[in-house]
């Protein structure tokens, strides 16, 4: 859905039509930007930017406080209609996923006309608009979806892959982030065929094990399968402070309380503690850089997070501004699953 907690808010108050819009926390609270509308994205604005800054560049941007409960209550809704087209739907978020339509008799099974009726279904039941991608995998699929937006859609068909994705920018390939992106920068290497002159050795020694996937994906390539019941990577809780931190001893208090997020969420979820692998702490500085520390555990409890803590108290040179805990867990067959739910 396109800037789906914005859109939801927009649909729910007229006035709120044809203004730059943001759902987000309080400036005054440190808060961030969960999403906004295309108007405000006009202005420099994007999701995580400090709600502060976002008003500096927009001075007429509307901030709507998050209301979850309301999104995933319309989520669901909107999922069903992916259901009626195929069983194979992946959830990617609250607003995004993957649906494999190879054995779908809709439509006579025309992907792009089931698309186009999905987001017509959305628009009209829901009141907000969508954007699809379509094509042969999962992840020119993911770069079609954003090529159009908003409130459109863009196929590339198999033989179009090879002449399409030679053009696209790295930055929109999964597991070039910022570290990745400035070293193929440092590199001179800004879209995909800039990569073409490396063989897959030459970029596992750029990017370690990564760089074997890379060189697949920069070619469109693509094996992964859509999957019905994804697991959670990861499950972590933060707090964004209203002041930032200078004292060892309120860091830890805080770590208390987030340990205590961080049970009940466990408990919430039905998360079988005693597969923990691996727990890790977040930390945001003052000027927004930020560093993870993990250790390896057999078990969840507060203190292993306390000595972690201060197995890097050398690192903490700065004033913090978020804390985060979290943790890894093993399946049985000594693969680490991650839950990534961040408390926001």
């Amino acid at each position: 859905m396109d800037s789906f907690f914005a859109s939801i808010e927009i649909r729910d108050n007229s006035s709120l039509r044809n203004k730059p819009v943001a759902v987000a926390g309080k400036a005054n609270e440190r808060g961030v930007l969960t999403t906004c509308n295309y108007i405000a994205r006009r202005f420099g604005l994007h999701s995580a930017m400090p709600t502060k800054k976002a008003i500096q560049l927009c001075k007429d941007l509307v901030i709507v406080p998050v209301n979850i409960d309301k999104y995933k209550k319309e989520s669901i809704e909107i999922f069903k209609i992916f259901n009626c087209y195929s069983k194979k739907v992946e959830p990617v978020s609250i607003d995004e996923a993957y649906i494999d339509v190879t054995d779908s008799d809709y439509c006579s099974g025309n992907p792009e006309i089931m698309a186009s009726q999905i987001r017509s279904c959305i628009k009209k039941d829901f009141g907000i608009t969508a954007s699809a991608g379509i094509s042969i995998n999962k992840l020119i699929s993911k770069i079609c979806s954003d090529w159009k937006k908003p409130d459109n859609q863009f196929s590339i068909s198999d033989c179009e892959v090879s002449s399409f994705i030679k053009n696209v920018d790295l930055h929109k390939i999964p597991g070039i982030g910022k570290v990745n992106f400035e070293k193929c920068r440092n590199l001179d290497m800004q879209i995909c065929s800039d990569m073409y002159a490396y063989s897959s050795n030459d970029l596992s020694d750029l990017f370690g094990s990564y760089g074997n996937n890379l060189y697949n994906l920069i070619r469109g390539i693509d094996h992964r399968e859509v999957e019905t019941n994804r697991v959670r990577k990861s499950i972590s809780v933060e707090d964004t402070f209203i002041k930032d931190i200078e004292s060892i001893v309120e860091c830890k208090s805080n770590i208390s309380e987030l340990y205590k997020k961080l049970t009940s969420r466990c408990q919430n979820l039905e998360i079988p503690l005693e597969l923990v692998k691996e727990i890790f702490i977040k930390i945001k500085f003052s000027n927004f850089e930020s560093i993870t520390r993990q250790t390896k555990c057999n078990n969840l409890n507060l203190n292993q997070y306390i000595k972690l803590f201060d197995s890097n108290l050398d690192v903490i040179t700065k004033p913090i501004r978020l804390l985060g805990l979290g943790f890894t867990l093993r399946q049985g067959n000594e693969n680490i699953v991650q839950y990534d739910i961040f408390d926001r």
